[in-house]
């Protein structure tokens, strides 16, 4: 249920959120249901409900798994649907997705790849000040790997967005 505030009116819904990943009707509503600002994102605060009694560290966990295309502490509609996208059928997670999932990111130096939309890696990868080029799947293309400057995985057919660069850099 909407949260109405200390105003007393009800907040206007939202007809449709515009994303890019696919997402089940039921998803896309749930996720609605719980962005009570009406924001795009789900926080922490806004999530809190879900843990039974506030006694089980599951929200910041859950947050962590899934808060990955832009990492921000919240999760958009997105990285919403993207989390729930294989959870019928983990046979089927693409690679890049069920390798970044299967990480804790809190350890220190753990390596977080870089994936598309559809769960497969980005050709550009960056860890520990070096930077590599890989095919979809995460292969390591020979001779790639260079350090403290972004490859040029152009040879590889990739274009770079400015908002890639600037995500890049700043894990060199």
């Amino acid at each position: 249920m909407k949260n109405m505030g200390t105003s007393g009116k009800i907040p206007k819904i939202q007809e449709k959120r515009v994303h890019s990943v696919p997402c089940r009707a039921e998803i896309g509503w749930m996720f609605n249901q719980w962005d009570g600002d009406m924001d795009g994102k789900l926080s922490k605060t806004e999530l809190r409900p879900l843990e039974r009694g506030g006694n089980e560290p599951c929200v910041e966990e859950f947050i962590d798994m899934c808060d990955d295309m832009d990492v921000d502490g919240s999760i958009s509609i997105d990285e919403w649907c993207d989390c729930f996208s294989f959870s019928d059928d983990l046979r089927h997670e693409p690679p890049c997705h069920k390798a970044k999932h299967g990480v804790d990111p809190h350890n220190v130096g753990v390596f977080l790849p870089r994936c598309d939309l559809e769960g497969f890696y980005k050709p550009e990868q960056c860890h520990d000040g070096h930077c590599w080029c890989v095919d979809r799947y995460g292969r390591e293309f020979d001779q790639s790997r260079i350090q403290n400057t972004l490859p040029d995985c152009g040879q590889y057919a990739s274009d770079l967005t400015e908002e890639d660069v600037a995500y890049l850099k700043a894990r060199i």
